[in-house]
């Protein structure tokens, strides 16, 4: 979890990799981009809003990057890490909602790309100052189009002793393994960028603010 009272702005680039199958036009998947929003009003929480770009014809009949996917994601941790525990939370990104199940018939959904509800544990342990960090998710899509992302996902993290605003991980998703790095710059600047697969980039950034001028933990 952030640290309590942060908020997130941010902005992505998406390889067709990262995206569900069904995200296509013409019959052909696209790259594209997203924003967000998130804020994490109290140290158990976290709120995001997020806004993915779908290539689409629009009111003039343009063919472009020229309309939205929607959705809220929420995640709340009932544990809390601690020294021979892990910390677990749960969580949904668009939730509510019903999932267009005209994909069975040959159709692709309008929305509800996204949607699914998961389940998560992590523990960090310090090792000579090098901080490890262990993490086991089972998630579950609603959609048949996301079947391959449903089940258990892992991964493993690593930030060094000598660049305590550095991570490297690497994760399994269910289908794919991913190798990836995050750092944060100047306290406010958050770089992330992941090789799914190992050969399909995708990433962003995102600026942070703790608006209760709290900062977290090493």
């Amino acid at each position: 979890m952030a640290t309590e009272g942060e908020a997130r702005i941010g902005f992505f680039f998406l390889n067709q990799e990262f995206l569900p199958d069904t995200y296509q036009y013409e019959g052909e998947k696209f790259n594209t981009t997203n924003h967000f929003l998130a804020i994490t009003p109290f140290p158990w929480i976290e709120i995001a809003y997020v806004c993915t770009i779908l290539k689409g014809i629009d009111n003039d009949g343009h063919v472009g990057h020229n309309k939205k996917d929607r959705y809220f994601h929420l995640k709340v941790r009932p544990l809390k890490e601690g020294k021979w525990w892990p910390a677990i939370a749960i969580g949904t990104q668009d939730p509510g909602s019903k999932v267009n199940e005209s994909y069975a018939e040959g159709k692709y959904p309008v929305n509800d790309y996204f949607q699914n509800y998961y389940i998560a544990a992590s523990k960090h342990v310090m090792y000579r100052r090098n901080e490890f960090g262990f993490h086991l998710t089972y998630r579950y899509f609603t959609s048949d189009f996301n079947a391959k992302w449903r089940g258990i996902a892992a991964g493993i993290t690593y930030r060094p002793s000598f660049a305590r605003n550095l991570r490297a991980t690497i994760e399994y998703t269910g289908d794919d393994i991913n190798i990836g790095a995050d750092c944060l710059l100047w306290k406010h600047l958050f770089l992330q960028a992941t090789l799914q697969n190992g050969k399909h980039f995708t990433g962003g950034l995102c600026f942070k603010l703790n608006l209760l001028g709290k900062t977290h933990p090493d």
